[in-house]
């Protein structure tokens, strides 16, 4: 019987923990006085010359290990030592090997410390504080750009649009940049392909057909010539996808984690750009990334200038579940350490995220929207007037995940306040889709309604399509794999009396468990007896929701930045939001209806009933558009040069290189694909395993594994076949003449 290795968890995290202490208070109470590496370490090295120097580093310590046992020599001959304990010295000489030995390991590798070096720009300029260092200025011609995310189309979520029409615009920026730089004249240099997204291939086909129900990819030329056509018709980017001049869109093998609802990478992901390409990086949820990613080259050791830019709560995501008392806190270590290590410069969304290194931190919206969006706000501010008249009452809407973290609960506690100070509940429509779709349904309608309704298997919206309801597909779906395995076993066992007495007893159970899930509520909310007028209509593309639809509301507080909000402002809709640190780039916008409690909630959307939204400014029209989005990022990823000396006083890039080596040294071998799998990756547990198969495959020889084909047993059979063909053939071929 195999012994389960859980009990090493709480060694492996006392250890860890012990670890980042030592080296805590070694980092910090190193100097360079009693440091001599940091004489050698100066202050920053850029990381393309620290590879080519790192032998000189080398010998340098080298020879430092002599001059320092002759300085310990001299010291202990000295007055001072002999007045000291004989244990005291034998410890800080022990110390102080042992801290050689282990950063010498570390200066074998590429430097992660930003370089602060003006040595490529020009010497006659008088360079301030505020100016952007040569390493983060990305308005640098002839820069290769790399955008590395977790989703891809078409699976609609924000990791996977936002990142593509990124990596499109960064496209035009850097195309832009190379025409107008006097240092490039070819005309080939200015049309090369400078920017490279990567994104997730799903190898298993039960993935893809988890995610991409409606499409059948069969390999990823098909996926990539799937993109490229969205880039047209939806983007309206033509130049962009042209697969020779635009985009440069590579795939990095991958599997999906149903538990977790995410995609992580199978492999080494840096091992696919060469290393020419290599110069800046910009990853999409960084700490996503490499939470249980492979052994392999670290990406500020890859790349000359690495950016995360963190899309996701998963601290707040953790804390929602019964166990986040403990976890929520450990992820949010975690993750420090993952983005710490890492990245050079990391751009929060918005301040609701937690602290990862807030010396790299910045936070700015560096998103967009799509040019549909904008075209509708253009319209609508076409039509309005420029007085402010009573209208019509106008119809509320929600579009997203139709899950509770949404602020479902919060809604509801709004619509019972909007009832008590109004008398009745206020109409609303919600598009989407989710996993709590049929307890929010039995909440809004009360258990009498939803049990009416899911007599239907079908709902019409307002745009003429049939909407399943959520709650019969699910109990058709829960029912079908029963179904299947009774069709396929045999006529003989089904008329067994033991069987059948079997299955009498099992649907009873079953009935028996249906009642009681049915009859006992998930929330108070669903023992109203008034029903809300609300209607569920089902997954619809946003930019479609146009005349009918003039109030958004959103009441998530677990939202980073909410892109459905950003989306309805650019319509030129009212926005009714909670203020909220999630919400702090929409207060500007006059059509944004923020609320700090309930009572002004009602009076929002009071108001917002009987008006018109202000017709959006180009001003502030431009501030969704994913130009003003890309210059944002721009402004946000740049370092200056007073910001790397400060970086380089605190001194803690020695620890962020420490934190990437001990996560790569745990992660190797079999051991590390043992602690991934304890700690959740689940089908993306065995990455060792995994590389050491693809290493296998991709070493052969005459479509042989390499293994196999300098086997022993391998030449023999070569050195039978070639005395047959030499000597036996001929022979055979004489006698049956």
């Amino acid at each position: 019987m195999k012994t389960k290795p859980y009990y090493s968890v709480a060694s492996l995290i006392t250890l860890c923990i012990i670890y980042f202490y030592i080296e805590l208070l070694d980092t910090s109470s190193a100097h360079p006085i009693n440091d001599p590496l940091m004489r050698y370490r100066g202050g920053s090295t850029n990381n393309k010359a620290s590879k080519n120097n790192s032998d000189e580093s080398n010998n340098k310590i080298e020879s430092h290990l002599g001059d320092s046992q002759d300085n310990l020599y001299a010291q202990k001959n000295s007055p001072s030592i002999e007045a000291r304990d004989e244990f005291d010295y034998r410890r800080e000489s022990f110390l102080d090997r042992i801290r050689i030995a282990s950063r010498s390991l570390l200066l074998r590798e590429r430097d992660a410390v930003l370089d602060s070096n003006i040595d490529e720009y020009d010497a006659t300029t008088n360079y301030d504080d505020g100016m952007i260092t040569p390493q983060s200025d990305i308005t640098r011609p002839c820069r290769h750009m790399t955008v590395v995310t977790t989703a891809t189309l078409p699976w609609m979520t924000g990791t996977a649009v936002n990142p593509l029409l990124r990596a499109a615009h960064l496209v035009r920026l850097t195309k832009r940049i190379n025409k107008n730089s006097t240092a490039v004249e070819s005309s080939e240099t200015i049309e090369q392909q400078w920017v490279t997204l990567l994104i997730p291939w799903l190898e298993l086909e039960q993935d893809r057909l988890d995610l991409y129900p409606n499409h059948n990819f069969s390999t990823p030329a098909d996926q990539e010539a799937y993109l490229r056509n969205w880039l047209i018709e939806e983007a309206n980017m033509p130049d962009v996808a042209d697969k020779e001049t635009g985009l440069r869109i590579v795939f990095y093998p991958s599997r999906f984690h149903s538990e977790l609802k995410s995609i992580f990478a199978m492999g080494d992901i840096t091992s696919l750009i060469p290393d020419e390409q290599s110069d800046i990086c910009f990853l999409e949820e960084p700490e996503h990334l490499n939470w249980f990613r492979a052994p392999g080259e670290g990406w500020s050791k890859k790349f000359n200038y690495v950016v995360g830019i963190v899309h996701t709560n998963y601290k707040d995501y953790a804390s929602s579940q019964y166990h986040g008392l403990w976890t929520a806190p450990a992820l949010a270590m975690i993750s420090s350490a993952m983005v710490r290590a890492y990245c050079h410069k990391v751009i929060k969304l918005s301040d609701v995220l937690q602290s990862f290194a807030p010396e790299k931190e910045f936070t700015s919206n560096v998103h967009g929207v799509r040019s549909d969006f904008l075209q509708e706000g253009k319209r609508r501010a076409a039509e309005i007037p420029s007085e402010n008249k009573v209208a019509p009452q106008r119809k509320a809407y929600f579009i997203g995940k139709i899950i509770w973290q949404k602020g479902f609960d919060i809604m509801l506690d709004l619509q019972d306040y909007y009832k008590e100070c109004t008398g009745e509940y206020f109409p609303i429509d919600i598009f989407g889709s989710g996993a709590d779709l049929k307890e929010i349904m039995r909440s809004y309608y009360g258990r009498k309604k939803e049990v009416k309704q899911s007599a239907d298997s079908t709902l019409t919206n307002d745009f003429g399509k049939k909407v399943q309801n959520s709650s019969v597909n699910t109990e058709t779906i829960s029912a079908s794999p029963h179904q299947s395995e009774e069709n396929t076993m045999s006529m003989d066992f089904l008329t067994t009396k033991a069987f059948q007495k079997l299955e009498k007893i099992r649907k009873k159970i079953k009935e028996t468990t249906e009642a009681l899930e049915f009859d006992l509520p998930k929330s108070l909310h669903e023992l109203r007896r008034q029903p809300i007028p609300a209607e569920f209509l089902g997954r619809v593309e946003h930019s479609t929701l146009k005349e009918d639809y003039h109030i958004f509301i959103n009441p998530s507080v677990s939202e980073v930045l909410c892109t459905t909000t950003a989306e309805a402002l650019a319509m030129g809709k009212f926005v009714i939001i909670p203020v909220h640190p999630s919400n702090k780039f929409f207060m500007k916008f006059p059509n944004c209806l923020a609320y700090r409690n309930s009572f002004e909630f009602v009076a929002n959307l009071r108001w917002a009933m009987t008006h018109d939204p202000e017709p959006l400014t180009p001003e502030l029209t431009r501030n969704f558009t994913w130009e003003a989005a890309t210059e944002r990022l721009v402004a946000a990823s740049g370092i200056s040069f007073r910001e790397a000396r400060e970086r380089e006083r605190l001194n803690l890039s020695m620890l962020d290189e420490r934190i990437a080596w001990f996560h790569s040294e745990i992660g190797k071998g079999e051991r590390g694909d043992t602690i991934r799998k304890v700690f959740g990756a689940g089908p993306v547990s065995e990455q060792v395993k995994y590389q050491k198969l693809q290493t296998d495959d991709e070493e052969s020889e005459e479509g042989i594994p390499r293994k196999l084909f300098r086997s022993s047993f391998a030449e023999a059979l070569r050195s039978t076949l070639a005395n047959t063909i030499s000597g036996g053939l001929p022979t055979l071929m004489t006698k049956s003449r």
